[in-house]
């Protein structure tokens, strides 16, 4: 797909490293939940793709961002990021998967990329080592995190 649309969700992750393959596993499950309308919505697989992703970013007025986040809870605990509580990366949580979304954000805002609204979804990893299964905790968040993307789509339409 190419960068354009009122509302993006970009799942993140590297699905290779069991759950920092968790934004990619929720926008698939978001995707085969026939949840999203997909005129209106866009959904971008981003995977590794850090700083490339920047141009969905910028043609989206409204954005989810949807990842493994480190933030010392138990693991499967689901977050939720504002856009407004993320000043210069991810304020009080990291990626899985290093600075990549740190990194995203920070240029978005640099770049004057912020869409108006800006929403980081995901949950806490158990274990980012080599695999391609998420851990129990996270697998059995997955379909909350989902119910979660969906319902923040939903309260956007109204």
């Amino acid at each position: 797909m190419t960068p354009g649309g009122a509302t993006v969700v970009i799942g993140i992750g590297n699905v290779v490293r069991r759950d920092d393959g968790l934004g990619v596993h929720a926008l698939r499950r978001l995707h085969a939940s026939g949840a999203v309308d997909g005129r209106a919505v866009e959904l971008v697989e981003g995977a590794t793709a850090g700083l490339s992703l920047l141009p969905y970013l910028a043609a989206a007025r409204r954005a989810i961002l949807i990842d493994a986040i480190d933030t010392g809870a138990a693991a499967g605990t689901l977050v939720r990021l504002p856009g407004d509580d993320l000043p210069g990366g991810l304020g009080g949580g990291r990626t899985a998967h290093g600075v990549g979304l740190a990194d995203l954000l920070g240029a978005a805002r640099l770049t004057a990329a912020w869409p108006h609204e800006l929403v980081v979804h995901g949950a806490q990893p158990q274990s980012t080592e080599i695999g391609t299964e998420l851990t129990p905790p996270v697998a059995a968040c997955l379909d909350a995190l989902v119910a979660r993307v969906a319902a923040e789509l939903r309260a956007w339409r109204r």
